[in-house]
């Protein structure tokens, strides 16, 4: 029986030079890139590495990281084994450092710049495991994303995303209520997308549309074609982890709702039904 896989910090090269490596760049995501030496983001690749469950053995998987940002996730998947890599954002990979973390780890990483809109099969394949960190609750379409997730994927989707709580329910004058009053509690059940306005969830970042509660994040992947998983909540139950695993797209995505019965909406859903006869093109 062989050894479990064990992912290995390397030893930094002779020479390194740390400043050199991290100075003027924004590291949002915080990583031993070599023992001893981290990026200097604020927020923890190993901790929510186990938050979301990412296994310590990618032995031949193929990766997709959307919204990889400095890439550290997509080096971390490298390292745990995963026969390709592919780190996917909009940002130019020269100025989020991660071109300075490839050079350094000699990585075979590949970075493509582009949107989660426009996911596509046929310019990326499909992938075993897909990360979507820190991405959902900045976009203004995001059941569109969830759609071009699935497109991609033939595995899991590991998700971590701010999620909505009772004190964040209700807006001023009646937001106070949400302390005294369990309103997560009552809609346990229903699935809640609270929208924000410019600055109000974040004082300095006005990019972030919506909080989904859980049942909303299970739901949206379930109606694309997942299975979808709660994994854990933390900060409150302001932030939370799912699994969401591929399977057949439902019925009423694919007949039953005119994203799926109009082959006028394959580029945004996947879905390639005939069209009936009331959508029919002559």
């Amino acid at each position: 029986m062989s050894a479990p896989f064990m992912a290995v910090v390397p030893e930094p090269r002779p020479g390194f030079d740390a400043a050199q490596l991290f100075d003027g760049v924004h590291w949002h995501q915080g990583w031993e890139v070599f023992r001893g030496a981290s990026t200097p983001g604020t927020h923890s690749v190993s901790v929510l590495c186990d938050k979301t469950r990412l296994p310590p053995d990618l032995t031949g998987k193929r990766v997709l990281d959307v919204g990889a940002w400095n890439g550290c996730f997509s080096f971390e998947c490298e390292r745990r084994g995963a026969g390709e890599v592919i780190a996917y954002s909009l940002e130019n990979p020269r100025l989020t450092g991660f071109d300075r973390l490839k050079a350094a780890l000699g990585s075979r990483v590949e970075y493509v710049q582009g949107s989660v809109y426009s996911l596509d099969p046929e310019q990326l394949g499909q992938f075993d495991l897909v990360l979507f960190f820190g991405v959902l609750y900045h976009l203004r379409y995001p059941l569109l994303a969830i759609d071009r997730l699935r497109t991609v994927s033939r595995g899991d989707v590991l998700v971590e995303t701010h999620t909505v709580t009772g004190r964040q329910l209700l807006r001023a004058p009646f937001a106070a209520v949400g302390r005294f009053v369990p309103l997560s509690t009552l809609f346990r059940t229903t699935p809640i997308w609270r929208q924000y306005k410019e600055f109000e969830l974040h004082p300095q970042d006005q990019s972030n549309w919506f909080g989904p509660n859980v049942p909303a994040v299970i739901e949206a992947f379930e109606s694309a074609g997942f299975i979808a998983e709660h994994l854990g909540s933390w900060d409150g139950g302001t932030r939370s982890a799912f699994r969401a695993t591929a399977t057949a797209r439902p019925a009423r995505l694919v007949s039953g709702t005119y994203e799926g019965v109009s082959t006028f909406h394959t580029h945004l859903t996947g879905v390639r039904g005939p069209d009936p006869d009331l959508f029919r093109r002559d």
